[in-house]
């Protein structure tokens, strides 16, 4: 989002919360994000104190770092503890594979994909997946509470 290269490697030794969007989605995306917003003012002040979010984006392409900043201002997110990211094709496919977010792109340009959240630790592995939040957030509150 701010233009310049990014290594996942700069995250390690602090926990996040990680999901992919995509900047031009008009449904599953917002959603995702608003659901984001809400588990980070559900932190506890501590807990929200040190964990970041990260949204890599499934469309590298058309996701430029305009199109990353212009979406994180929409909305609301805050550069200290949000970090919007877009990789090269093949990097982001591994990516999703990783985190366990499944995707498939149509010929009209959106791209069909699971509203998946993923908690990681501070040594980058994945400690809980969930998809959306939907009206009980606990259970992802209690996982970003347990990562260390």
């Amino acid at each position: 989002q701010d233009g310049r290269v990014r290594h996942l490697e700069e995250f390690r030794g602090t926990p996040f919360v990680a999901s992919m969007i995509y900047t031009r989605c008009t449904s599953v995306c917002p959603r995702i994000t608003a659901d984001l917003k809400n588990l980070e003012r559900a932190l506890p002040a501590g807990d929200r104190a040190r964990m970041r979010f990260v949204l890599f984006s499934l469309d590298p392409e058309r996701d430029t770092p305009s199109a990353l900043h212009a979406f994180a201002a929409d909305h609301g997110l805050d550069s200290t503890r949000w970090t919007l990211l877009a990789a090269a094709p093949d990097d982001m496919r591994t990516l999703a594979a990783v985190l366990g977010v499944r995707f498939r792109p149509d010929t009209g340009g959106e791209i069909a994909h699971t509203a998946l959240i993923a908690v990681v630790d501070r040594d980058g592995v994945v400690r809980h997946r969930q998809t959306g939040i939907g009206s009980d957030r606990e259970p992802l509150v209690s996982a970003v509470r347990a990562v260390r």
